[in-house]
């Protein structure tokens, strides 16, 4: 596939919807291409990833949200006033409560058996050999940010890696603020298109725990970001970031108080989707642009965005996670095989222990 993206990057719809062609979004060469993935140091920058676009386009769309991060207050660059905000909003936060990235070293052991829609593949089976610290925030006014972190970050979420974020003090023992209450309140009402809603039906598999029910789906809590409807990128502002999702990994509805520490029971997730099932026309969203992602996700159980794939899930315990640079990583041997946090502290009924082997990872705390 050729190079789309023209100087200033006035035809970033252009690219976005070039994205979901037929040709370019074909399953079946994912597919198998995932299958071939052996080993996530093989790959670049240490990522498993696979891209949808041509590497050109790539590697500006990365230079520009490394831009949006280091500098998003430079409205005459090239990262757009959406992606600006949302990357403003992350550093921020990473950097006000220190926060470190946690990558699952991934090694294909295998394939298994994976029937989806009555259709049977043969999807990959990892051991997890590591899990690798990282730290964002530098060492001091000169240098502000560790920037190959930072651009590995940006590339796991670019190809729609699961981020969860620690911030239960009830799971690090670490007071951080709570990312999914910071980003509903730093966002508000405000997009270039009129309005960010909390609406989703069931985008997410986390839980809420119904008193008399018992656990339920979360209905009606995931922030989507930015407010984009119907099957085509906007064609005024177009930002690379069209299908952001935002939640907690549990919903509880008392706040628990542990000494002075008064918080609730969960943590955040946040991942760039391929495109909205929030706003479009489809039963919970299963049709169009986000039902065909998510048939290849059902697939592969690797995780689909707008321009690429990956194995970072949180149903084979290989999620990214963002943590306190104090917290001790903690993994679960016996249960989920990553550490245990609100929403996954026991074994659920989304995890697919046979992605997974059980190996021992060792626990590699950044220098």
């Amino acid at each position: 596939m050729s190079a789309i993206l023209r100087y200033r990057f006035s035809n970033i719809d252009a690219l976005v919807d070039r994205m979901f062609d037929p040709q370019v979004r074909e399953p079946k060469q994912y597919i198998a291409s995932a299958t071939k993935v052996a080993d996530s140091d093989a790959c670049d920058s240490q990522v498993a990833a696979l891209w949808m676009m041509d590497p050109v386009d790539l590697e500006l769309m990365l230079s520009t949200l490394m831009a949006g991060w280091m500098d998003p207050e430079d409205t005459h660059g090239s990262c757009p006033a959406s992606d600006r905000k949302f990357l403003k909003f992350l550093a921020d936060y990473v950097r006000d409560n220190d926060m470190t990235l946690w990558v699952p070293h991934v090694i294909k052991k295998s394939t298994f058996v994976n029937v989806a829609k009555g259709v049977t593949y043969h999807a990959p089976r990892y051991r997890i050999d590591a899990w690798r610290q990282y730290r964002l925030v530098g060492p001091d006014d000169e240098t502000p940010w560790n920037t190959e972190n930072v651009r590995r970050l940006l590339m796991l979420f670019a190809a729609g890696a699961h981020f969860v974020v620690l911030h239960n003090y009830g799971d690090t023992k670490i007071v951080s603020e709570d990312f999914y209450t910071a980003f509903g309140k730093s966002f508000g009402s405000w997009t270039p298109w009129g309005g960010m809603k909390n609406t989703a039906i069931g985008h997410s598999h986390y839980r809420y725990h119904h008193p008399s029910k018992g656990p339920v789906p979360s209905l009606g809590t995931a922030y989507a970001y930015p407010y984009v409807s119907g099957e085509l990128a906007p064609t005024s502002d177009c930002p690379f970031i069209c299908s952001l999702v935002v939640d907690t990994t549990d919903w509880k509805s008392k706040s628990i108080i542990d000494g002075d520490v008064e918080y609730f029971d969960y943590n955040s997730f946040f991942q760039l989707e391929g495109w909205p099932g929030t706003y479009v026309k489809g039963v919970l969203g299963l049709k169009g642009r986000h039902g065909k992602d998510f048939a290849l996700h059902q697939a592969t159980l690797w995780n689909i965005s707008t321009y690429g794939l990956c194995p970072y899930s949180e149903k084979r315990s290989t999620p990214i996670f963002l943590a306190p640079a104090k917290y001790r990583f903690q993994l679960d041997p016996y249960g989920m095989r990553m550490p245990k946090f609100a929403g996954a502290r026991e074994v659920q009924s989304w995890w697919r222990k046979e992605a997974i082997t059980p190996a021992k990872s060792e626990i590699l705390y950044a220098k």
